[in-house]
């Protein structure tokens, strides 16, 4: 799987919301996302395993 940033993914952990790939950490092995649509006052970015993520298919973004 090819994640880039920009990329709309989904946390295995929370299947129903979605997330914007920020970052890409390959020495942590990590992704750095934030919830998606941005929020108008604040959309603060948080690390996540690159094992937790999963991308979107296209039909499921809303």
């Amino acid at each position: 799987m090819t994640i880039q940033p920009g990329n709309l993914i989904s946390l295995n952990q929370k299947p129903g919301a979605t997330y914007q790939v920020v970052n890409l950490d390959d020495c942590s092995d990590c992704v750095w996302v934030r919830r998606w649509p941005l929020d108008a006052h604040r959309s603060p970015t948080f690390a996540v395993q690159s094992a937790e993520i999963r991308p979107l298919r296209s039909e499921a973004i809303r």
